[in-house]
């Protein structure tokens, strides 16, 4: 609506020097899928004068305008008007795959520091056994002082049963910072770093073998990474850019047919009913072509889309690459930490049955047995932590096995609602 109000000097009878120009116009406008622009309007216009020859004073002309505009070659086409919707569109699916790799990464994170949490914990256990021997030793020296100890043994295996016991503190603090990785990894209402709180996990290690086919987990790989899918998405959004640039490339040809109403009346509601007699109404029909010169622009924008979308391409494949490799990657991890359990195993009760031996074989605890009984001990704590180490690392290893295949939200139930197209 605009009101405009005229006063200025003219030479003519005929000309107004005392205007006011009132007009508004009302309608609604829609681009279909084709290209084609509808609108439909009413307009209203009031004329008031101090002009001694008009007639009707004010004036009051109303008219509604019926027009289609329909490109033929440039912006022409489903394609091409439904291209921004279809990239919106890619780019929210984008966002969801994103935010489900999102949700992937930070369990595989929970899960890994669970199972670093379980092996602090049992590396404590295993610590403090090595220390209780180290001060059983220490006290039967310390028994024996007078007879056959010097204070330099005694001195040397004291200074050991400290370090010991600083290693112990170490161990117990691991425990504490993996308690609290946890809990700042979990994020939960019901658990807070503030809180006094003693996280004691309850599953076990995992130690049954896994029957894995290299070709089929990278197959499935292929079919559920979000990586994957975003990328392909963005090849898509690349190949709509460039048809959307090519038809910018063309020239313009528009044809254009409008149709008008008209009605003319002293108020505003008698010029409407005339205008609803259909007595005075209007035709136009039109044809615009444009033909740009050069076209500089418009070529060099499809030639930088046509770019665009070959370097997505190769991102596409490059990510095809990456989630093979990291499928390969986590297979193979699997089936080495899974080949280490035994011979860790195995180690380990080697070095237990090395520390009964010795401990069989003395009936007289000297200072020199007393050591190789220790280095035992050492070796046996060394070996059980070695296969703790092994345990965890497998089950880290399937953890990252289900992530490198995109099943990991499948494997613990997790459902993320897909968003509405």
């Amino acid at each position: 609506m605009n009101n405009n109000n005229i006063d200025r000097p003219s030479a003519s009878q005929l000309t107004a020097t005392d205007l006011e120009l009132f007009t508004s116009s009302y309608g609604i406008r829609k681009l279909t899928a084709t290209g084609m622009g509808l609108r439909a309007s009413y307009q209203l216009n009031r004329t008031k004068t101090a002009l001694s020859f008009q007639q009707l004073n004010p004036e009051y002309f109303s008219s509604f305008v019926l027009e289609m505009r329909q490109p033929m070659l440039r912006a022409a086409g489903i394609d091409y008007n439904r291209s921004v919707i279809n990239i919106t569109k890619n780019d929210r699916r984008i966002s969801d795959h994103a935010f489900r790799r999102q949700i992937r990464d930070t369990i595989r994170s929970v899960e890994e520091l669970y199972w670093r949490l379980e092996q602090a914990r049992r590396d404590v256990l295993i610590t403090a056994r090595l220390l209780a021997d180290f001060e059983a030793v220490y006290e039967y020296l310390l028994a024996r002082q007078e007879f056959d100890i010097t204070p330099v043994q005694i001195a040397a295996t004291k200074a050991d049963l400290e370090q010991s016991h600083a290693e112990f503190i170490i161990k117990r603090n691991t425990v504490f910072d993996a308690e609290d990785r946890l809990i700042a990894a979990m994020n939960s209402s019901d658990v807070d770093l503030a809180d006094d709180i003693e996280i004691i996990p309850t599953d076990l290690p995992r130690l049954a073998p896994l029957t894995l086919d290299r070709l089929s987990e990278v197959q499935v790989a292929i079919d559920n990474r979000q990586e994957i899918k975003e990328q392909a998405l963005r090849v898509a959004s690349a190949k709509i850019t460039v048809g959307r640039a090519k038809s910018d490339e063309l020239p313009k040809f528009d044809v254009t047919f409008r149709t008008t109403f008209d009605g003319l009346s002293g108020t505003a509601d008698r010029s409407f009913d005339e205008l609803s007699r259909n007595k005075f109404h209007e035709y136009f029909v039109g044809v615009e072509l444009e033909v740009p010169i050069g076209n500089r622009a418009p070529k060099a924008a499809h030639y930088r889309a046509r770019l665009q979308h070959d370097q997505a391409v190769a991102s596409l494949k490059k990510t095809i690459e990456d989630v093979i490799l990291d499928a390969n990657i986590a297979v193979r991890k699997v089936l080495t930490t899974f080949d280490a359990i035994g011979p860790n195993f195995e180690s380990a009760n080697s070095r237990e049955r090395e520390v009964q031996s010795i401990v069989a074989r003395a009936e007289r605890k000297d200072l020199n047995t007393l050591n190789s009984e220790l280095a035992a001990r050492r070796g046996l704590a060394t070996a059980r932590r070695n296969m703790l180490s092994a345990m965890v690392e497998y089950n880290i290893a399937i953890i990252d096995l289900q992530r490198a295949k995109g099943t990991l939200l499948v494997n613990h139930n997790i459902t993320v609602p897909h968003l509405a197209d």
